[in-house]
């Protein structure tokens, strides 16, 4: 019998000064829904495009904090039409074509909730078959600023360094990154707005459980939370794609921007969830008596920094509907503000309303080369607590790809307007009525339409 030949050894030693670089039309950081859809929707126009994460896989909070639903992509009241187009529609067909996501009904409009790994794997083979350069576990650590634009990102990777040169930037960090490192001024909340351990428990009778009203779940969390460990007593479960499975919101944690403090934060997070499968399996045995732990999810960011932009969105806006003149988004989903451990604040809109987010709101001052999209955009917390979610967030992205396409050698300060809005029409107007939905699964109770 042959012996297999082993491998030898040689030594290596790290260049002195060694930084790979990498060049493009448009540099995306953040993969996340607002980011992945930005490159995709780039690509599509013909731009050469990298698309940076810190983490080591691409789909931001979509795929590492397992958020698993889709929300804000659907009109109000019944039969709601969607609201948002653009290459994302590939991934939502071809999710629920495989099964792998679903329409649900929820606060007087439809959710989707998707599988978290087909998510991923979608989001992987469209970055790598149609060219874009994913550059992922490289953290930002400098930006460069010449007048007025930035040159070039100065990056670290377990590997070595990277410098990542291009003509315009799109912010999809979620906490306004670049901004940050460019030294420009800043908005963020004077109170703390909370994140989400988010988890999936397996092993449950969801035929037994799956059209519980949420408020099944809230009585027993306010009655025993204290004997678990748990400090919100609302939020949402409900069974997902693939039978057995439930994805739980039901969670609060402090989202501080340090990292060790983060780190705490997520191992106090996921703690809770243990707590919540405790008091499950003890309140509701019949259905949860074998349920275990299939997913944990890592710290979930609902809002941290926002840019100051040449426009901003107030909650009175939203309330009122009001389209800016510059309005490159719509979103109908209703304000949802954690500002409160226990509980969510929740104001939903009618069946006609719709609210914008105006692309000045997207542009930072000071930058002519940068445009945010996602929870960065200059907003009020309690309005970006109403366009943060998924769908706007897809919207933003195909914004911010079409403006990048027309900048050239210009500012988006001053961005044909027009010309944007021409290019963005779908999201402005378009109104079909998606097939998957015409079976969508309702909640029960009061959540399903109302607050």
């Amino acid at each position: 019998m042959s012996m297999a030949q082993h491998p030898g050894m040689i030594t290596v030693r790290r260049p002195a000064g060694a930084v790979r670089s990498l060049e493009a039309d448009l540099c995306v950081v953040g993969s996340g829904a607002a980011g992945l859809s930005a490159a995709l929707e780039a690509r599509a126009l013909g731009q050469r495009v990298i698309v940076v994460d810190a983490s080591p896989q691409l789909g931001g909070q979509a795929v590492g904090s397992a958020i698993g639903t889709i929300c804000g992509l659907y009109a109000n009241g019944e039969g709601p039409h969607r609201v948002t187009y653009g290459v994302m529609d590939e991934m939502l067909a071809a999710l629920t074509a495989n099964g792998d996501a679903a329409a649900r009904r929820a606060r007087n409009t439809l959710i989707l909730d998707y599988s978290i790994n087909a998510w991923m794997r979608w989001a992987e083979d469209a970055v790598a078959d149609r060219g874009v350069t994913p550059l992922t576990g490289a953290v930002l650590r400098e930006v460069m600023v010449e007048d007025g634009r930035i040159r070039v990102l100065h990056l670290t990777t377990r590997w070595g360094d990277y410098e990542v040169r291009a003509n315009a930037f799109v912010d999809a960090s979620g906490d306004a990154v670049l901004s940050w490192l460019a030294g420009l001024d800043l908005n963020q909340a004077d109170q703390d707005i909370y994140g989400t351990i988010m988890a999936v428990f397996e092993d449950v009778d969801t035929d037994l459980c799956g059209s519980w009203p949420r408020d099944t779940f809230h009585e027993a969390m306010r009655r025993r939370g204290g004997e678990f460990g748990l400090v919100r007593h609302d939020g949402f479960i409900f069974p997902v794609a693939r039978g057995g499975r439930v994805l739980l919101n039901m969670t609060h944690i402090e989202t501080p921007q340090e990292a060790v403090g983060l780190a705490l934060s997520g191992i106090a997070g996921r703690r809770q969830i243990d707590g919540l499968l405790a008091l499950f399996r003890d309140e509701f045995p019949d259905a949860f008596g074998k349920a275990r732990v299939a997913l944990y999810g890592q710290p979930g960011i609902r809002q941290t920094r926002t840019i100051r932009g040449q426009g901003r969105i107030r909650v009175d806006d939203v309330r009122r509907g009001r389209q800016p003149d510059d309005a490159v988004v719509r979103c109908s989903w209703p304000i949802e503000l954690h500002t409160e451990m226990a509980d969510t604040h929740w104001e939903v809109f009618d069946a006609d309303h719709m609210h914008y987010v105006p692309f000045g709101a997207m542009v930072p001052q000071g930058l002519d080369n940068v445009v945010t999209a996602g929870r960065c955009i200059d907003a009020e917390p309690a309005a970006l607590a109403s366009v943060r979610v998924m769908g706007p967030c897809f919207a933003m992205g195909r914004a911010a790809a079409a403006a990048a396409a027309r900048l050239g050698g210009g500012s988006f300060h001053q961005i044909d307007i027009a010309g944007l809005q021409r290019d963005v029409a779908d999201n402005l107007s378009r109104a079909d009525h998606d097939p998957w939905t015409r079976a969508f699964v309702a909640e029960s109770g009061r959540e399903a339409d109302g607050a």
